[in-house]
């Protein structure tokens, strides 16, 4: 999943990737797993004679057990849902998450936050809003099309127009609605100054 999507366009540049490991590391949250924390994860999802080494540990790995399996057919580690009715969620690592953030934006055809938000929060554990919205603002694709640029993004910002003097006419017409009269410009054979 690195790099190109299936039509060959890197919609996350290698500048967004390292922007985006510095917002990981910026910004720490505990729904987040790291590649240390999934193998100490599957330890203990595995090896029942693993003994945690503090009490800290100890009730990690009593959440664990009780909100994560491990898949040993698709050798997936995956979170368990809240009630028996939700789907089970592969759960991602930080180092991968640009890449699946990327792939389920293309394939929802660049619709937006909420409905890459939807599509990956209903498949993935460990990718937050935060996460998808940092990379969203930093699309290539919506950025080039006006339609799908994510509100508040830099690239939707309207550039500044050229100043026009005659814009300035409008000031120099008489406001009839109030009887106001109209201003006259200043000779400058009379002396007159500023």
């Amino acid at each position: 999943m690195t790099g190109p999507t299936s039509n060959n366009v890197v919609i996350f540049s290698l500048s967004t990737r390292t922007a985006f490991s510095n917002h990981v590391r910026e910004n720490p949250n505990n729904r987040r797993v790291s590649q240390a924390d999934r193998e100490i994860m599957i330890e203990w999802l595995t090896n029942p004679s693993k003994r945690p080494s503090s009490q800290k540990q100890f009730s990690r790995r009593n959440y664990v057990r009780k909100a994560f399996v491990w898949d040993e057919s698709t050798q997936s580690l995956l979170a368990v849902g809240k009630t028996s009715e939700d789907k089970r969620r592969k759960v991602v690592t930080e180092n991968v998450i640009v890449d699946v953030v990327e792939s389920v934006h293309e394939r929802n055809n660049h619709l937006g936050w909420d409905a890459t938000w939807k599509d990956v929060s209903t498949s993935y554990y460990g990718i937050l809003r935060s996460d998808v919205i940092f990379l969203l603002k930093q699309c290539r694709v919506c950025a080039q099309d006006p339609s799908k640029r994510p509100k508040g993004s830099t690239a939707s910002e309207p550039s500044p127009q050229p100043f026009d003097p005659e814009d300035l006419q409008t000031l120099n017409t008489p406001d009839t609605r109030y009887g106001n009269e109209v201003w006259e410009p200043a000779d400058d054979e009379e002396g007159a100054s500023c």
